[in-house]
């Protein structure tokens, strides 16, 4: 009994002593951070170390983010920090971690600044599939609408004008272009306004997973469900089950598992005095109803 409790006592201390690594994600998609989640824990399991996840709500809530940060360094100790940075302003705090020693990997998305590796989706090649996808199914001919996620963030902006850029290559024409919000809620609300009033449109592309959820809610409302070739992005049950039931054309997988669970890698393998590759990237496919049961998304995620 006595050496039970001197085991559980030792354990219980290596844990509280375990090195900590801070993952701060952004919003706007909870099945992407949910996964870069999963692959962050992965990592720590595996390298026995503790992780701090946390993430704003809003990919647009720089303060709270940068509040999460503060939170995750100076009140839970960690010593390296996996980031999505969700502005421009984060670059000041970064330098200061460097200062101090801790090292910052981003995922998902650059600003740049003193980071030491940025392991991301290639989001120019993405959009670009997107539309070479839509410009086959529509065989080059058709009024396509861009229904953006916000201004503000980097890595839907390049996603949305590879796709446009592309699309119009590839003879569609692009009579919509407006963005309707970080929130599902919000994007339903907008996207309902646009096509509600429209009756051309023949195809629809969305940068994520919150205003691909809310563009699926109004073409079901609208009864346009098989009427508009629709490609979204990012995976979740929802969206599997809304390409199974034919709500969705298709979508293209990004992989935030291998985000996270590379991400703490990287962080770690500097902390250890190594180096680390200054770019990754992680890779994507086009689900459809004709390979879903032929690709293994959540193999592709990196489960």
């Amino acid at each position: 009994m006595y050496l039970k409790v001197l085991v559980l006592f030792f354990l219980f201390n290596s844990y509280l002593g375990a090195e900590c690594i801070g993952v701060v994600t952004a919003g706007g998609g909870k099945g992407f951070w949910t996964e870069v989640r999963k692959g962050a824990q992965s990592a720590a399991r595996e390298l026995g170390i503790s992780v701090y996840v946390r993430g704003a709500v809003d990919e647009i809530n720089t303060k709270g983010q940068l509040s999460i940060i503060d939170t995750v360094i100076n009140q839970e100790g960690c010593i390296g920090l996996v980031l999505a940075p969700n502005s421009k302003k984060h670059l000041k705090i970064v330098s200061e971690l460097k200062r101090k020693g801790i090292p910052t990997v981003y995922i998902d998305r650059d600003i740049q600044g003193e980071r030491v590796s940025v392991i991301k989706t290639n989001n120019e090649l993405a959009g670009k599939l997107a539309a070479q996808e839509m410009v086959r199914v529509l065989k080059g001919k058709g009024k396509v609408a861009v229904l953006r996620l916000n201004k503000s963030v980097s890595t839907t902006n390049i996603r949305e004008n590879s796709f446009i850029k592309e699309a119009k290559k590839g003879g569609l024409e692009v009579v919509i272009d407006e963005y309707i919000g970080t929130r599902v809620g919000d994007a339903r609300k907008n996207a309902y306004e646009i096509l509600s009033i429209r009756d051309d449109i023949t195809g629809i592309f969305t940068p994520n997973e919150s205003t691909s959820m809310g563009v699926i809610k109004v073409l079901e409302r609208l009864n346009q469900v098989g009427k508009i070739i629709h490609i979204g992005f990012d995976s979740s049950s929802f969206m599997i089950q809304s390409l199974k039931s034919e709500h969705i054309y298709g979508f293209i997988v990004q992989k935030p598992f291998m985000m996270g669970y590379e991400g703490v890698y990287a962080v770690y393998s500097v902390l250890q005095g190594n180096t680390v590759k200054k770019q990754l990237d992680t890779g994507v496919i086009f689900v459809h109803k004709n390979n879903i049961d032929k690709v293994n998304v959540r193999k592709f995620l990196g489960q």
